[in-house]
């Protein structure tokens, strides 16, 4: 039974990680998830031995693939080579991060410092995979109260990194309570008061910031809002129906929740999906016999009816170049090149009202990533689904200006994926965002638990910025999520339908929005301290073993 013990405690650990996960509903078991992971160090140790980071991140594999299979299979539903790929290469990164902190336990003899160096070196992984060509960041730990925020109000100082930390810490209290309690069999009386302060001060903290953050909501400035669901199969009909006839939906869709009050509609993303001019647009210089463009007539009118009303939309914009302007231009004739962009479209009264480019590209499918290094994976990628150029995007986080009852109201609108980054998020608030708008298409994965696992992570971002999320997706779940991420409003999946609400235009930033991820930055200076600090334990190990 000995040789089954480590992998028996590496799947512990995995399933514990898995069942944490929405929808399953059991984030407490999160605080448990780790200690497999941490015995089966131990043992690993006992046994000795060379090659720590190899055993370490061999061993560790096994349950860390078994918790990103059950959680993000559904990447399946869109391809099935991209979800293996995911799947294996995530799994075997956070592997990674484990034999390596592994591996600075055997030569760390101080064991206080332990849990110092798996906090940082974990945090820093998760920062890594925030900001590189290969981001993958939605089972960063923190994502994990996505379904009781009210736990985490806190994370409006700290954002979703702040439970990382506190994950992890109360993991290793427990750890250690359940290890001197074996050891000893006597009762741990100061870990369990260190675990159950660890535990219990955060979330009464977070009970007192939910109450007075309910009661602070700023309801002065009421808007009243539409978000459209408007149920285009992205397999079947995204492509084959005109801009026109998309267009033709959302007014349909729409018209019953629209009256003279109503001032932004807020469509999913992709919700006009053929490719338009950035410049015809701004210009107005297109034809209304062009069905790619004539759609917008049909906004003209439903906008000269209720002259309030602005509509955001999720559109693909290029523009034209005579010359290689950006990074991502590609060529398309002799002196001409073209970036094709994944769009947010502010539409009102005056026409054009601004556009916002999607920053955070997905990688494989929006973006080649490390393009010099990979490039020659290209015909590879396009096979699989994906493209082996990259689309343009934006550097800063756009907003919408609207005039809303005689004052500005700026909008943000992040694009999909942008709804799990919590410091590019907050870029919306700095730029002037006083309402949030969120639009995607999870259609794309079917009646799974990635359109459910997306929807849930809005209300983190909202309790992070203190703002009212509007969220219109495709098929579901479209909704209205209030400053401490209260669901106000949610849409059933695969229905065609709208819901409307009245939010409120919110003032200030949040701790978190005027710093951002501060906490991964410390642990990155930490995590570089602690790999010196161990280099220098394992030089004077090895002089040891010379001398001897």
């Amino acid at each position: 039974m000995k040789r089954f013990i480590i992998p028996s405690l590496s799947l512990l650990g995995g399933l514990l990680l898995a069942f944490a996960w929405y929808p399953h509903g059991l984030p407490f078991l999160v605080f448990f998830a780790w200690i497999p992971f941490f015995f089966m160090s131990d043992v690993l140790l006992e046994r000795g031995g060379k090659a720590a980071f190899v055993k370490g991140w061999l061993a560790s594999w096994p349950g860390l693939m078994l918790w990103n299979l059950i959680t993000t299979y559904w990447i399946g539903y869109c391809t099935i080579p991209g979800a293996i790929g995911a799947i294996v290469a995530n799994s075997l990164l956070q592997a990674w991060v484990f034999g390596f902190w592994h591996c600075c336990r055997k030569y760390v003899k101080q064991e206080w410092i332990h849990p110092i160096l798996l906090i940082a070196f974990w945090v820093s992984f998760e920062y890594l995979h925030l900001n590189w060509d290969l981001t993958w960041p939605w089972l960063n730990l923190g994502n994990v109260f996505a379904v009781c925020p009210q736990w985490v109000q806190w994370y409006s100082i700290t954002g979703a990194m702040g439970g990382t930390v506190w994950i992890l810490l109360l993991n290793f209290l427990l750890y250690y309570l359940i290890r001197q309690q074996a050891k000893t069999h006597r009762v741990a009386w100061g870990f369990i008061t260190a675990s159950a302060l660890v535990f219990l001060i955060p979330v009464i903290l977070s009970a007192l910031m939910f109450k007075n953050a309910g009661e602070s909501i700023d309801k002065s400035r009421p808007v009243n809002v539409v978000a459209v669901q408007q149920n285009t199969d992205p397999w079947e009909e995204e492509y084959s129906l005109t801009n026109e006839e998309q267009i033709q939906r959302i007014i349909e869709v729409s018209a019953p929740y629209i009256d003279e009050n109503t001032e932004l509609v807020v469509c999913p993303e992709s919700s006009v999906p053929h490719n338009i001019s950035l410049l015809d647009l701004q210009m107005r210089t297109f034809m209304p016999a062009n069905t790619g463009y004539s759609g917008f007539f049909l906004l003209d009118s439903v906008i000269h009816t209720y002259p309030k009303l602005n509509y955001i939309l999720g559109m693909s914009l290029f523009s034209l170049y005579d010359h290689p302007a950006t990074l991502t231009a590609r060529p398309v004739g002799e002196g001409t090149y073209v970036d094709v962009f994944n769009s947010a479209l502010c539409y009102g009264a005056n026409y054009y009202n601004g556009h916002y480019h999607k920053c955070r590209l997905v990688p494989g499918v929006e973006k080649m990533p490390f393009p010099k290094l990979l490039g020659f994976l290209g015909d590879v990628l396009i096979k699989l689904g994906g493209s082996n150029t990259s689309l343009g995007n934006d550097t800063i986080q756009r907003t919408f200006a609207i005039q809303s009852k005689g004052a500005e109201l700026r909008v943000g609108a992040a694009i999909c994926y942008e709804s799990i980054y919590g410091e590019l998020f907050g870029k919306f608030v700095q730029n002037g965002a006083n309402l949030m708008t969120v639009i995607t298409n999870d259609s794309w994965w079917d009646d799974s638990q990635g359109h459910k696992q997306h929807f849930e992570m809005s209300r983190l971002r909202a309790v992070e910025t203190r703002r009212y999320i509007v969220r219109a997706a495709n098929g579901g779940f479209s909704g209205i999520i209030d400053p401490c991420g209260n669901v106000l409003q949610k849409t059933n999946y695969n229905e065609r339908t709208a819901i409307k609400e009245t939010v409120y235009a919110q003032e200030g930033e949040t701790f978190y929005v005027q710093h951002g991820d501060y906490i991964a930055r410390i642990s990155v200076f930490v995590a570089l301290a602690g790999f010196l600090f161990t280099f220098v334990c394992w030089c004077i190990e090895a002089i040891k073993r010379i001398e001897n």
